[in-house]
C-alpha cells in the first residue's frame, strides 16, 4: 500500500468516505499536490541538520503526505536513528491511515496539535497546516467550540483579532524547533500583510531567519483559489530579523527582497514602477484620511431605526441604505438596492460621518488592481463592505493640494491600478484598511510627474 501511495496520493483522497470529507470541510483541510510536497522536502537544508537522532514532525498530518514522501525520497539521510512523528486531531483520519498501512514507520499521535504538550524538540517540522478562523459560526470554516478557542487565545502570544489557526500552527512549530531547526510550511500569503498577523510577523522576526517563497494562487486549484507561500524558517538567535522574499517560477527561485533588519513589518512586493511612484509621491492615504468602514449587515438588521420595506421610495423623509452594489468606479448609484431604509434625520445614529459628503471606496477587485472609488456628494447612509475616507485636518497633510474629486480620479487611475498589482499582487481577495492606508497620493505637481512615468 505504501508504493501505491507514492505513485498516486489522489487514490487515497478519492477513497475517503463522506464523513472524512465533512471533517476536511470543518477543519480547513486541503490536500497538498505531490509536486508541492516534493518541492518543500527538497528545501530542507540537510547540511545544517545533524544526521543522527534526527527528529521530524508533521503537524495536522492527515494521511501523512509529507512523512510518507520523506521516507521515500530521503535515502539514508532520514534513516539514521530518525524519529518521524505525525500529530492528527481526527480519529477517523488516523483509522484510515492505519487501515491502509500509511503509518508504517511513522508514530501517529492523536491530539489537537495546538493543545498537544511534548518535551520533544525537532530538527525539521514540515507540512500544510489547516486554514480558517476557528468558530462554531456558519460564517467560518474551522469548527471549534468557545472553550477550546479560549484556550488557544491563552496559549498563543501571536493571537490577535480574527486570527487564522495557521498562524497559531506556525507559532507552536517554531517553539518546538531545536536551535538551528527548520520549519517548512505551505500557508496562505495573507500573513504578509494583514493586521491580524502583525504579532506573528514580529514573533518570526525575533526568533530567526524567515524565508518566504511566493507561489501564487494556482497550487490548490480548483479546490481552492487562494494565494500561497512556502514559509521556510530557521530558528536561530544569531540570524533573527533576517528576511528573504522569493518568487517561484517553474521550480526556480528568484530573490526579490533581502532585509537584514526586518522587524516584522508588512512584507510587500516592489517593481521599478512601484518604486518610482513611491519616490515621487509625498503622501499616503493614511496621512491624509482617517478610514472607516460601513456598519455590517447584522448591525443594520437589528437597528430599531432601520426599516426593511419597499414602501418608502416616494417618502422624502427616508433614505435608502446603500451598499457595495451602489458603488461604481467614479460614481454612486443613489437607488434602493438593499431594501433597508432610515429616516434622513436619524442616519447619523448609524455613523456620525454620514452627515458629510466624502469619498467612498469599494473593497477592490482581486487580480486586476482596480480600487473603485467615488464621491458621495449626497452623504447617504451605507452598510456592508464599503470604506469611507474622512479627510484629516492636521499639519501632517500640510501641502497636500488635491481636491476630493481629484483624489477619486487618482484612485481610479491606471497608475494606482498598476501600483496595486505590483505591490499587493493577489494576496487577498479584497483590500483591507492597511493596504488602503499605504496607497500613495501625489500633490498636483507630483501628479504631472506620475503621468510621465506611466507613459
Amino acid at each position: 500500500m505504501d508504493e501505491l501511495y507514492i505513485d498516486d496520493i489522489e487514490f487515497h483522497v478519492r477513497r475517503l468516505n463522506d464523513k472524512i470529507k465533512l471533517i476536511r470541510k470543518n477543519w480547513g483541510v486541503f490536500f497538498t499536490p505531490r509536486w508541492m510536497v516534493d518541492f518543500m522536502i527538497d528545501l530542507i537544508d540537510r547540511d545544517k541538520v545533524k544526521q543522527t537522532d534526527l527528529k521530524i514532525l508533521e503537524p495536522a498530518c492527515g494521511i501523512c503526505q509529507f512523512l510518507q514522501r520523506i521516507k521515500k525520497k530521503g535515502g539514508d539521510f532520514f534513516k539514521q536513528g530518525s524519529k518521524i512523528i505525525g500529530v492528527e486531531i481526527n480519529e477517523e483520519v488516523i483509522a484510515y491511515v492505519r487501515e491502509n498501512n500509511l503509518d508504517n514507520g511513522i508514530e501517529i499521535i492523536h491530539r489537537d496539535f495546538l493543545l498537544w504538550e511534548t518535551k520533544e524538540r525537532f530538527d525539521v517540522i514540515i507540512g500544510n497546516p489547516p486554514y480558517g478562523i476557528p468558530s462554531l459560526s456558519d460564517h467560518y470554516t474551522i469548527k471549534v467550540d468557545n472553550e477550546t478557542k479560549k484556550k488557544y487565545k491563552q496559549l498563543y502570544e501571536t493571537w490577535y483579532g480574527k486570527y487564522n489557526v495557521y498562524g497559531a500552527f506556525i507559532e507552536k512549530s517554531v517553539k518546538l524547533l531545536k536551535e538551528g531547526g527548520q520549519l517548512i510550511f505551505i500557508v496562505p500569503a495573507t500573513f504578509m500583510i494583514l493586521d491580524e498577523f502583525k504579532k506573528l510577523r514580529e514573533f518570526l522576526a525575533g526568533n530567526g531567519e524567515t524565508e518566504i517563497i511566493y507561489m501564487g494562487s494556482g497550487v490548490f486549484k480548483p479546490e481552492a483559489n487562494i494565494s500561497t507561500v512556502v514559509l521556510k524558517f530557521k530558528k536561530s538567535p544569531l540570524e533573527k530579523n533576517k528576511l528573504l522574499l522569493y518568487d517561484y517560477d517553474n521550480g526556480k527561485l528568484k530573490l526579490l527582497t533581502e532585509n537584514e533588519n526586518w522587524m516584522g513589518n508588512l512584507v510587500l512586493f516592489s517593481t521599478e514602477f512601484s518604486r518610482k511612484v513611491d519616490e515621487i509621491c509625498s503622501f499616503r492615504i493614511g496621512d491624509i484620511y482617517t478610514i472607516r468602514i460601513s456598519p455590517r449587515t447584522p448591525e443594520i438588521k437589528h437597528n430599531p431605526d432601520v426599516i426593511k420595506s419597499k414602501d418608502y421610495a416616494k417618502n422624502k423623509n427616508f433614505l435608502p441604505i446603500l451598499n457595495g452594489r451602489n458603488l461604481k468606479i467614479g460614481e454612486v448609484i443613489y437607488k434602493p438596492i438593499t431594501g433597508y431604509w432610515i429616516e434622513s434625520s436619524k442616519k447619523t445614529k448609524l455613523r456620525g460621518f454620514f452627515d458629510k459628503p466624502h469619498i467612498v471606496v469599494g473593497l477592490g477587485y482581486r487580480g486586476n488592481g482596480q480600487v473603485g472609488a467615488a464621491y458621495d456628494y449626497k452623504a447617504y447612509p451605507w452598510m456592508g463592505d464599503v470604506y469611507h475616507l474622512l479627510r484629516k485636518r492636521t499639519l501632517v497633510n500640510f501641502g497636500f493640494d488635491l481636491t476630493e474629486e481629484e483624489v477619486v480620479s487618482f484612485l481610479n487611475s491606471e497608475i494606482v491600478k498598476r501600483y496595486v498589482k505590483d505591490v499587493f499582487r493577489d494576496i487577498t481577495y479584497h483590500f483591507n484598511i492597511t493596504q488602503l492606508k499605504l496607497l500613495p497620493l501625489p500633490t498636483k505637481k507630483e501628479l504631472e510627474k506620475l503621468k510621465v512615468v506611466l507613459i
